[in-house]
């Protein structure tokens, strides 16, 4: 199958395409997602930045990739070089990218090409159900259809009925959700961010669950939303596909 023909094949039903960037989260807040994701028989990518054991214990249920922080200064490395290094390190036959906040320039990309890197999903639309392409790369680019924290910026309502008729439309969509967002229920993006910010980087990785449960939103947030969606997904009308099948389409 050719870029054409796998664009073609998904124009002609509703996929839905689950990832998650981990963003440094705890393991809890990990935990809760993935077990979410398990609990619906949903098999996520998941895009790491770190070594979590709660990763290690879904491994047979999830794809992985990396999701490297090329923004200066980085706890992955000081150059380009040395933070592809330490995530290949985290995921040594990784063949899918996603950059924190999206950042990668032409050199990065024919860094991680050489790398083995082989598709990608580094691209945030605004709800629009976009399908693959090929990057000047060589990647195969899947964009993402609606990612949490870009959601609750723009400040769309969380309550599903409202954009159901976007996911009710044909072609792909890909989700993109953190888990901290996930597990804070984050209403408006200043909640999660007001939280992060009172506490120090080490208490906010660590962060038990009672301390998740004390500091999570009691009304309708993010969390309700992507529940609804993981609802949705379930329907029969509902393809689920993961970014590995659909790059594997095209080998």
């Amino acid at each position: 199958m050719n870029i054409d023909e796998l664009r073609e094949m998904l124009e002609k039903e509703n996929y839905i395409c689950f990832t998650t960037d981990l963003d440094w989260a705890t393991d809890y807040a990990i935990e809760d997602l993935l077990g979410r994701f398990e609990s619906n028989h949903i098999r996520p990518t998941v895009f790491v930045t770190h070594r979590s054991e709660v990763v290690e214990r879904h491994i047979k249920n999830i794809e992985i990739g990396i999701h490297p922080n090329f923004i200066l200064p980085s706890s992955h490395g000081k150059a380009q070089d040395e933070i592809i290094d330490y995530c290949m390190k985290l995921v040594p036959n990784a063949q899918v990218f996603r950059s924190h906040r999206w950042y990668a320039d032409n050199d990065i990309y024919e860094k991680l090409w050489n790398r083995g890197i082989r598709y990608e999903s580094n691209i945030c639309t605004d709800m629009d159900a976009m399908g693959p392409f090929i990057h000047r790369s060589g990647m195969v680019s899947f964009p993402v259809f609606l990612e949490d924290g870009a959601y609750i910026i723009k400040g769309r309502s969380l309550e599903f009925k409202d954009v159901q008729r976007n996911f009710e439309k044909k072609g792909l969509k890909v989700i993109n959700i953190h888990p901290m967002h996930y597990a804070l229920n984050t209403p408006y993006f200043s909640y999660t961010r007001e939280i992060k910010d009172r506490l120090s980087r080490e208490e906010w990785n660590n962060m038990q669950s009672e301390t998740l449960v004390q500091y999570s939103y009691k009304g309708r947030g993010i969390r309700s939303f992507i529940d609804n969606v993981i609802e949705f997904s379930q329907d029969s009308s509902v393809k689920i596909i993961t970014l590995k099948q659909m790059y594997e389409l095209l080998s």
